[in-house]
């Protein structure tokens, strides 16, 4: 029965996903072919289950692939044994849940994948079946690459460096200082603004005549987001050494996104790495001060390596994050920057996909950013997780 419930959940999702135009049409009676063998199968059981096959009747009402077995169990559930009733009121309690994560989530990620497939599909016309052309046409693209190449540099500089600040500010505030509460929502608060707002705000910060840091610096006429020139370059200048490429760095409009970014997401750091140094047993630092450990030895011997769960679950989530920015990017920098130097896997997706109306190719960028973040992930699991300490 359970199998049932949840076969027929899937096929309804199936069949409410096509309606919309989100999942190709071979599923519905793929569905219908799957929930009608186990409902004839139950027949086996009573003829009574040949109430199941009103399931059937999804394909003009979807819902009944769900609300038919549950029917039926609230019917005939007395004469199921204990452990096949436990089973199916579990499933039917877990799939409201579990639906929302495969219409968000799985379903959408599949139908990217089919979308990939075909040749410039704009949802105006029917689309030619192309294979894996688009992902060998990806290879060949040099605004990928450029895109890959400053993700890269956007999860390289902003990862470690906010993870840092997050962990000195945290370790701070966990000093015992007054007003800590006060501290914790004056840092937080950037968090909860609209991330446009805030990205709005700093672009009025970064105006070369009348921004708030050119007035800081002395720096009139710095245009922080229109100079393209890569921050090593800038840096070694003065040495007589000037690379090129991906060797001259970010460009300094990036790293002014990189900056706001690593401000904006600072709060929820600290929140978390504050909740976690709160966790860890004061004893520990006492006995630690009687035995004439200083500061730092406290925290290389006893801080780090029992936070090292909160900074590897961080540090993840911060991987993840950093592939797909988007919403800085545009709001800062809506052309993707002078020379592209701010383009980004999302914000080139997102141009491919509705700026040029070609989702087949955006749904390719998309499917291989996500090959990249899971493999990171993975990566991360195999070499960092053994490193991180549980015990406490």
């Amino acid at each position: 029965m359970h199998l049932l419930l949840s076969v027929g959940v899937l096929w309804a999702l199936a069949v409410l996903a096509e309606r919309l135009g989100f999942a190709p049409p071979f599923l519905v009676p793929l569905g219908a072919l799957a929930y009608g063998a186990f409902a004839l199968y139950g027949l086996r059981f009573g003829l009574r289950h040949a109430l199941l096959l009103l399931g059937l009747l999804a394909p003009w009402f979807p819902w009944a692939a769900f609300l038919v077995p549950l029917a039926f169990a609230l019917l005939f559930g007395r004469r199921m044994g204990e452990r096949e009733q436990a089973a199916f009121y579990g499933w039917a309690l877990v799939w409201p849940a579990l639906a929302l994560l495969l219409v968000w989530q799985v379903f959408p990620t599949f139908y990217a994948f089919y979308l990939s497939l075909f040749e410039k599909v704009n949802f105006l016309r029917p689309a030619a079946f192309a294979g894996l052309e688009n992902y060998q046409i990806l290879l060949r693209d040099p605004l990928f690459w450029r895109a890959l190449g400053n993700t890269f540099w956007y999860v390289l500089f902003t990862v470690p460096t906010g993870l840092l600040l997050a962990t000195a500010i945290a370790i701070l505030l966990n000093t015992g200082v007054a007003f800590q509460g006060f501290y914790r929502t004056l840092y937080f608060l950037p968090y909860i603004t609209a991330l446009t707002a805030a990205a709005a705000v700093w672009r009025w910060i970064y105006h070369p005549e009348f921004g708030f840091l050119n007035w800081l610096l002395g720096t009139p006429g710095l245009d922080w987001l229109n100079t393209p020139t890569g921050v090593f370059a800038l840096l070694l200048r003065p040495l007589g050494l000037e690379p090129q490429g991906f060797w001259a760095g970010p460009s300094l409009a990036f790293v002014a996104v990189m900056a706001m970014s690593v401000w904006h997401f600072l709060g929820y750091q600290v929140v978390i790495l504050l909740a976690g140094l709160q966790a860890i047993p004061k004893e520990y630092y006492e006995a630690a001060e009687l035995d004439g450990a200083s500061f730092w030895q406290q925290h290389r011997l006893i801080t780090w390596p029992l936070l090292s769960p909160t900074t590897f679950f961080l540090f993840t989530l911060g991987i993840i994050g950093a592939f797909q920015v988007f919403t800085q990017v545009y709001v800062l920098t809506p052309t993707g920057g002078v020379l592209q130097d701010t383009l980004t896997l999302a914000f080139y997706l997102y141009n491919k996909g509705f700026r040029d109306s070609d989702f087949s190719y955006a749904s390719a960028i998309a499917m291989v950013t996500f090959l990249i973040i899971l493999v990171l992930t993975l990566v991360q699991r195999r070499i960092l997780e053994r490193r991180v300490n549980y015990e406490i």
